[in-house]
């Protein structure tokens, strides 16, 4: 099974997505980007890190899947990691979550319902150039009101929770996919 943790801008999908993978020992699906490494990534772990040519000589031996660009650079994953047998957990667009279920084996979709206050101050701790800022502090309106005015993308969901980066959010949050695991488990 993968998760798919899905939001805004600093809604908290990787702040849950590390809480997921320490506490109930799941794979980080890690999505490959053109994008230049920001402060504190970490290779592997945040993102696969690859020039534009490697990003095209993955796509043209076939090792990666659905593939987007964003802001200008290229995002994919490596198709391997969508047909796992292993537990896995990524953060992924709303936009792309179709394609996603296209190759993954079996995928539980998660919006993260955020304090869109809490949302700003995070993407504000980026340190990001500050027109890629003011792109992306619209983009919180735009997808928020997406979000609510467009009951398809709500439908692109299994589940909607919230998240206050309190511990009560994220032991929600774990308890949500545990309680999915067993189900999944009792049902087969």
């Amino acid at each position: 099974m993968i998760v798919i943790l899905s939001g805004i801008t600093g809604a908290g999908k990787s702040y849950l997505k590390k809480h997921i993978i320490s506490k109930l020992n799941f794979k980080n699906i890690v999505i490959i980007t053109t994008r230049a490494k920001r402060i504190g990534e970490v290779e592997g772990v945040d993102k696969h890190f690859v020039t534009e040519e490697e990003f095209e000589a993955l796509k043209e031996k076939g090792e990666i899947s659905v593939p987007f660009e964003f802001l200008g650079h290229k995002y994919a994953y490596y198709t391997r990691d969508l047909l796992s047998d292993q537990n896995g957990v990524t953060e992924l667009h709303y936009s792309t979550i179709d394609e996603f279920k296209k190759v993954a084996k079996e995928v539980v979709s998660i919006y993260i319902q955020p304090n869109v206050d809490m949302a700003k101050k995070q993407l504000k701790l980026r340190c990001l150039p500050k027109a890629i800022e003011t792109f992306r502090l619209k983009e919180i309106k735009e997808q928020i009101d997406e979000f609510e005015s467009n009951k398809k993308v709500r439908d692109k969901f299994d589940y909607i929770i919230s998240n206050d980066y309190t511990d009560d959010s994220l032991n929600q949050a774990v308890e949500l996919i545990k309680n999915i695991e067993e189900r999944r488990y009792v049902s087969a």
